[in-house]
């Protein structure tokens, strides 16, 4: 049983050590192409933006939408952006089943 113990505990650890690496803060500048305010399961109001990423891979240029959350006093500045706006923002990044996403921390846009 001490060892199965040991063993848990290195794991949640590594866990722990992993998900940090994954939450970055970075400057996030793209165009949206959507804005949707909506409710949580505790009837918090968010807003998902979805912005225009370009992206290089092999030489091929490419854009990817990607989510950017607001959430509580972020919320409603977030809501009132637009469609074409360029987003200027401090955001921190995740990884989720390998799907990047991003949550506002703080905006840029004036």
């Amino acid at each position: 049983m001490n060892k199965f113990f040991k063993i848990a505990l290195i794991t949640m650890v590594l866990a722990l050590i992993v998900g940090i690496a994954y939450s970055a803060e970075e400057l996030v500048e793209g165009e949206i192409t959507d804005v949707v305010q909506l409710i949580d399961q505790n009837g918090a109001s968010y807003t998902r933006l979805i912005v225009n990423f370009d992206r290089k891979m092999n030489g091929t240029e490419y854009s990817v939408g990607l989510p950017v959350m607001g959430f509580g006093a972020l919320a409603e500045p977030a809501s009132q952006l637009t469609i074409g706006q360029t987003l200027k923002a401090i955001c921190s990044k995740r990884i989720y089943q390998d799907r990047e996403s991003f949550t506002l921390i703080k905006l840029l846009n004036e």
